[in-house]
């Protein structure tokens, strides 16, 4: 039973991570505490370390249609991973229960916003000018994002995609793409502090890490064929769904 539950957790986080840029680890994180009842710790050093895996794979792929830039994200993408460590650090005793509802409310949010003003962005329009106010902008989500990544494991996609796509003016597929690339990082940072710290459970970290890897190479290659329309809608549903699901089973399990 515990097997089956790393395949579904790793297959269904890496299909969020190659289609939408979601973090493998908020869905890794939550269904293994929840379900097979795992610590929270080690859960999310697991989840961090599949989600280096899936968002690697998710980034060549965009990479090889052109759909990643960081010129304008490299500095929020250093602040994340720094803050990342330091965020990790922070969180071994301390319970993110509170932070994850939020962080599921607002991922209901993203949704709906994907479905009702999709992105239109242009790759040849605003991500290359990078002003002096979005370079602090940058700092400063950088270093909210990377607290949240390392604190609770999410890996920071739903709140890149986010300033990627509202902030600094990227089209939907370029914010995803980049904000997978930075996230092998953010990742790589996380699970080696959580691991280094308290150690980690290796069979179910290979098992859920190849099911995520199969999962993201799957998504990122039909995210990257479709249109940008479609791609909306995909997001939209996604999350909404999703964070709908997450939302109702927190609100069970602390109400």
């Amino acid at each position: 039973m515990d097997y089956l539950i790393y395949i579904i957790g790793g297959l269904v986080a890496g299909i969020a991570t190659g289609l939408v840029g979601l973090s493998a680890a908020v869905i890794i994180a939550p269904l293994f505490v929840t379900v097979l009842k795992m610590d929270p710790y080690t859960a999310v050093g697991i989840a961090l370390a599949s989600d280096v895996l899936a968002s690697a794979l998710s980034a060549f792929r965009y990479y090889l249609h052109k759909n990643i830039h960081l010129k304008s994200a490299a500095v929020m993408g250093i602040t994340v991973v720094l803050f990342t460590i330091l965020g990790s650090y922070l969180s071994k005793d301390m319970n993110p229960v509170n932070l994850g509802g939020l962080l599921n409310i607002l991922l209901v949010i993203l949704g709906v916003r994907f479905l009702v003003y999709p992105v239109k962005g242009s790759k040849g329009g605003a991500i290359f000018k990078f002003t002096k106010s979005r370079f602090f902008l940058s700092i400063f989500w950088g270093i909210i994002i990377g607290m949240i990544s390392g604190y609770t494991g999410s890996g920071g996609g739903l709140s890149m995609l986010a300033v990627l796509t509202i902030a600094l003016g990227y089209d939907l597929k370029t914010a995803v793409g980049t904000s997978v690339f930075i996230m092998v990082f953010t990742a790589l940072f996380g699970a080696a502090s959580h691991i280094v710290l308290d150690g980690t459970l290796w069979i179910p970290l290979f098992v859920t890490g190849v099911a995520a890897l199969i999962g993201a190479n799957f998504a990122a290659k039909y995210a990257n064929k479709v249109n940008n329309k479609t791609l909306n809608i995909a997001v939209g549903t996604t999350l909404t769904l999703f964070g709908s699901i997450l939302v109702i089973i927190y609100l069970i399990q602390n109400f």
